[in-house]
């Protein structure tokens, strides 16, 4: 049996230690300590889980990613695991997929189960263990997950990804570039170009090309330097007139007590200086984006009507 952190139970009957242990395992792995009659009856009472050909796990561990990544990795070892699994694995906030993604050399023949895509365009010279999985880089394996993934979902998933730190936009633009083939290549392009214009986050590219567009927010100015009495601030977006200043932040780009507090002491001196200050975080740009126009153009539209405002 290969060697793993953490391994526990190794003198208890096969069903205990595979419970207890949330890792994948050959099946000559496990005829070493315990009897192949012992591991056919526990895969006949549903207690152990056969996870690939000759792959076995307790059979509550059967939909980790983690074990599903060792599996692979037992299961076909000069492959790679790729896509939205890799991206997981290297960042577990980002949503587990069902199906699993490999990268295989031409020639490859492998028979894979239903919820493994096996794609024979060859195995990249550089891996990352992710997880304890051998993987594709995270650059790599969100291009694939891009690839591999249903128009409509491509630009979710990458604006997900690298608003989680997976990997970085230059990153994905390096890896585009020796790609000889990329499905939807061309919106990707123009997508990593957004970020080129000069956007610190992910958040700020999405507000900008994606929420707050058309005609309705032609008076807002993006990332406008402003003077204040007590310093200068740098806003994200600002409609001049109504003297209303947009602010996109979230946990991922404002983690640490001291810049949760310095947002606070800027917002202070925001507000002090006559500014009416608006904040969206990354769920609400993603997820309710109709409820963020509405609200801002609210706050707008009340500030403009103050005396004094004209």
């Amino acid at each position: 049996m290969r060697l793993l952190a953490g391994i526990t139970d190794l003198d208890r009957p096969l069903t205990s230690f595979l419970g207890a242990n949330a890792h994948a395992f050959t099946r000559a792995e496990l005829l070493g300590p315990w009897t192949r009659h012992a591991l056919d009856a526990a895969v006949r009472a549903g207690t152990v889980a056969r996870v690939l050909p000759g792959v076995y796990c307790g059979a509550a561990h059967r939909d980790s990613p983690s074990t599903r990544g060792e599996a692979l990795n037992l299961w076909a070892p000069r492959t790679l695991v790729t896509g939205a699994l890799a991206l997981h694995l290297c960042t577990p906030a980002l949503a587990a997929p069902r199906v699993a993604d490999l990268a295989a050399r031409n020639g490859d023949r492998l028979h894979p189960p239903a919820w493994v895509r096996v794609h024979q365009a060859g195995v990249p010279l550089v891996s990352s263990c992710l997880g304890g999985v051998n993987c594709v880089t995270p650059e790599r394996a969100l291009l694939d997950a891009w690839r591999y993934a249903p128009e409509h979902e491509r630009r979710n998933l990458l604006w997900e990804a690298l608003w989680a730190r997976a990997c970085t936009w230059r990153q994905v633009e390096r890896e585009l570039e020796r790609a000889p083939r990329v499905a939807g290549r061309r919106d990707l392009e123009r997508v990593l170009g957004w970020f080129a214009e000069g956007a610190t986050t992910p958040l700020e590219v999405l507000a900008k090309h994606e929420v707050f567009t058309g005609a309705r927010f032609d008076a807002f100015e993006r990332q406008v330097d402003l003077v204040l009495p007590s310093r200068r601030a740098t806003v994200d977006m600002l409609h001049r007139r109504a003297r209303v200043v947009v602010e996109l932040d979230g946990d991922a780009y404002h983690s640490t007590r001291k810049a949760r507090d310095e947002d606070r002491n800027r917002q202070t001196d925001l507000v002090a200086a006559g500014y009416a200050v608006v904040r969206f975080g990354w769920r609400d740009v993603v997820d309710r984006p109709e409820w963020c126009r509405e609200r801002l153009l609210t706050v707008v539209a009340g500030r403009l009507t103050r005396p004094g405002s004209r």
